[in-house]
């Protein structure tokens, strides 16, 4: 008899009707049995918190291991909360008071997200990485009610971050970059398994922001299998400042040192820091302003990179030709970020140092360069004149707008195609721009605490949803015009650069901050062979 119950759970778990694709509240994958639950408005089926891999507790640094079989005969997948280890930071500073570290080991989880309202066809799947710096972050904090109920799969994806995901080390155990090959690992699971939740695994949308944008570019670019046909790029490259770091190959030494077990051995290191809680961990990390970010791997035999160049040099024409892209910023990346730093910050000169920091220049080419741009975006002004806004466009323009523009110009001589560009520049009853990130609580509004939202709010969150839920269905955001989506979104080429401004007034526009971008370009024809990488600017 048990027998036979196993064998009708089974059967039923694993039925997805051919002409339907109605996913059942169970569901049968490679580890078993898994249970979900409707949500509250019964607009999707949520399984939340399924294991896609286990970290390996002798290195927890280091490769994933493969998911085990459930242990219970069916899992029940109600929570999605649990959190990779982190300690939360602010502007890429720790910002440590009481329960700032949080997060476990055993995180390496995601979160699907299916229609109830069936389909003839297999569904397309987003599957969105989370920013936060590669410090923080997860993929619970994402809802993506509106994008499910326009008819597609969401998948959020945890990662493991900070020290136990992005240590470069000179050792084969820890060569760098653990976190974007958890996110690899994770996009290989879902093309194994999505199929079962009614998931198309030929039709997979990979999509990101700010350190998730950088970690879809490098995917693009890796020389792994290429396990999704469409990229959504928003507000950050591996060229950004501070997205991508030399690597420290003492951060192991420095960990183990700071808490309280000195060695010059690295393995020594790492097998002590292998038996300390994650907490402290996570904290020394950001006590030591260690900045743990992607990096070019070291070379090991018998050890696979993800990562091989620098961010100057990606280039993949095989991966990247034919792939639709969707890719853009915010109005002002950087608003309000003067006010926060506040008056201290202008005892340095900004041009200077962003320059000092980021190119190989000598004195003198340092100096005229920091004066040229200096000219340029606030004459003769002397500081400390409130001059917020100059400063932040230029900020914005240093870190995200113009090496979001080298991005594009990079993927359209690799041939990607087609490839939308936007500005999301709406900000509501708010005063000022549109800063970073705030396009994500359109995107994903269930995820909000406030939900007072009014008209203005829903029309944006109606048409953005639409925009990137058509780009996965269709990689096209605007197939047809509607009273919702008035304008044909036009892709970019080499020689036009149209993009969308999404606000309440939708229009298509061209060559975004042209002027400014202009200078941008002029810049770099000089000085860009002499780039290097550079962690933020530090006051």
């Amino acid at each position: 008899m048990k027998f036979l119950w196993l064998l009708s759970i089974l059967f039923a778990a694993s039925y997805v009707d051919s002409t339907n694709f109605r996913v059942n509240p169970l569901v049968l994958i490679e580890q078993g049995l898994v249970r979900g639950r409707k949500s509250a408005d019964n607009v999707y089926m949520s399984f939340l918190g399924i294991p896609y891999a286990r970290v390996d507790s002798s290195n927890p640094f280091g490769p994933a291991l493969r998911a085990a079989p459930f242990e219970e005969k069916i899992l029940n997948a109600y929570d999605g909360s649990v959190k990779c280890p982190q300690t939360h930071e602010a502007f890429g500073h720790s910002t440590r008071g009481p329960e700032t570290e949080v997060g476990q080991l055993d995180c390496l989880h995601l979160n699907i997200y299916v229609p109830i309202t069936g389909t003839l066809n297999p569904l397309p799947v987003l599957v969105w990485i989370h920013g936060g710096y590669f410090n923080v972050g997860s993929g619970g904090e994402y809802d993506p009610h509106d994008l499910v109920k326009q008819g597609i799969i969401v998948v959020t994806i945890n990662y493991r971050l900070g020290p136990y995901g992005f240590m470069c080390l000179d050792t084969p155990s820890v060569p760098g970059n653990q976190g974007l090959k958890d996110q690899y690992t994770a996009l290989r699971w879902v093309s194994r398994n999505i199929r079962s939740f009614g998931g198309n695994p030929n039709n997979i949308t990979i999509g990101g922001q700010s350190a998730g944008a950088c970690s879809v570019i490098l995917h693009l670019y890796s020389d792994k299998e290429k396990l999704f046909n469409k990229a959504i790029i928003e507000s950050g490259t591996p060229q950004s400042e501070g997205m991508f770091t030399n690597g420290d190959v003492d951060a192991a030494l420095k960990l183990a040192g700071y808490l309280g077990f000195n060695t010059s051995d690295t393995q020594e290191a790492l097998t002590f820091l292998a038996g300390t809680s994650p907490h402290l961990l996570t904290a020394a990390a950001a006590d030591i302003n260690l900045k743990l970010r992607p990096c070019k791997e070291k070379s090991f035999s018998g050890v696979e990179n993800f990562v091989e160049t620098d961010p100057f040099s990606l280039s993949n024409e095989k991966n990247i030709r034919s792939t639709p892209i969707l890719i853009g910023h915010t109005s002002k990346e950087e608003y309000g970020w003067v006010q926060f730093w506040g008056k201290n910050y202008f005892k340095k000169d900004l041009f200077y140092e962003k320059l000092r920091n980021n190119f190989n220049l000598n004195e003198e080419q340092l100096t005229e360069a920091a004066d040229i741009v200096k000219n340029f975006y606030i004459g003769d002004r002397a500081l400390p004149e409130d001059l917020s806004s100059e400063f932040e466009s230029f900020i914005s323009d240093f870190k995200f707008n113009h090496p979001i523009q080298r991005t594009i110009t990079n993927l359209l001589n690799e041939k990607a195609h087609p490839l939308y560009q936007y500005e999301f520049s709406y900000v509501g009853d708010s005063a000022g721009e549109a800063a970073h990130s705030a396009e994500i609580k359109f995107l994903f509004p269930a995820s909000n605490t406030n939900n007072d939202v009014n008209n203005n709010d829903q029309l944006i969150i109606d048409r953005i949803t639409t925009l990137w839920a058509n780009f996965v269905k269709y990689g096209n955001p605007t197939p047809i015009t509607t009273e919702l989506l008035p304008v044909t979104w036009e892709p970019a080429t080499g020689n036009t650069r149209p993009y969308l401004v999404i606000d309440t007034d939708i229009k298509l526009d061209h060559r975004i901050f042209n002027s400014r971008m202009a200078f941008w370009d002029l810049f770099h024809s000089f000085y860009g062979k002499l780039t290097k990488i550079a962690s933020e600017f530090e006051m």
